[in-house]
Formats: C-alpha cells, structure tokens, sequence
C-alpha cells in the first residue's frame, strides 16, 4: 500500500492542479453571461441598448421592447467568432450576423465579418453594466 501511496498522491496533486487551472480562466460564453451590457454599435443612433446572454441567446432591449438572437461562439484560426441568428421582425426570414469577438479590458469588440453585419450593425462594444 505505501508503494502506491506516492502516486496516488502525484495523480492527485496534477488532478487540483488541472481542476484549478480550468476554474481560473472563465471562458467568453461564461463572461459575457455573467453581465448585462451596454450594446453600443456604431450603426446605431446613439440610443442604449441593453444585451442579456443565456446560455443560448442574446435578448436585446430597448425602451421596453425586445429582440432574441440564437448565438454560437467559435475558434476559427487563432480569433474568436460569435454568430448571432434571428428573424427579420418584417419579412420573417433568418438573418444571420457574424462577427470577430476580441476582449479589450473588461469590454468586448465585435468587429463584423459578413456582409449583413456590417451594413446593418457595424462595429460593436460590449459594456458592463
């Protein structure tokens, strides 16, 4: 039994160790869940939006009404994506917006990638409120 004891240990000690390392990091989905935010695009006309993550959708409000979006973060290369999926309150087709996700201090940048994203949202901040 003692010949066992020093790995059961070692086993141990690099099972906290891993267990720590993984509790430390919060991951965007995490982040940007654990906030409301302020949703300031620069296609917008200066009025606050405010942004609200679950863990499958963004609601977005504003002067009492309110927008959902199905969401989905990715790694592509060495960036981070975040895609945002609704219906057009008008036609009634799936819009789909898509945007590089990059952490700046306690803010977020989303920076658009698809053509829909730019013209319609622009660049994004995300803002703790």
């Amino acid at each position: 039994m003692k010949k066992y004891r020093k790995y059961i240990i070692a086993v141990m000690t690099v099972l906290l160790i891993a267990i720590g390392l993984t509790a430390c990091g919060k991951s965007t989905a995490q982040d940007l869940q654990s906030h409301q935010w302020t949703f300031a695009s620069s296609k917008d006309n200066g009025t606050a939006t405010t942004a609200k993550f679950s863990k499958e959708n963004l609601t977005l409000s504003q002067a009492g009404f309110s927008e959902v979006y199905s969401y989905k973060l990715t790694k592509r290369n060495s960036d981070e994506q975040i895609k945002f999926v609704g219906k057009n309150s008008v036609s009634g087709s799936t819009e789909t917006r898509l945007f590089k996700i990059k952490k700046q201090s306690d803010k977020y940048k989303l920076t658009p990638i698809n053509t829909l994203a730019k013209s319609d949202t622009g660049t994004v901040s995300l803002i703790p409120k």
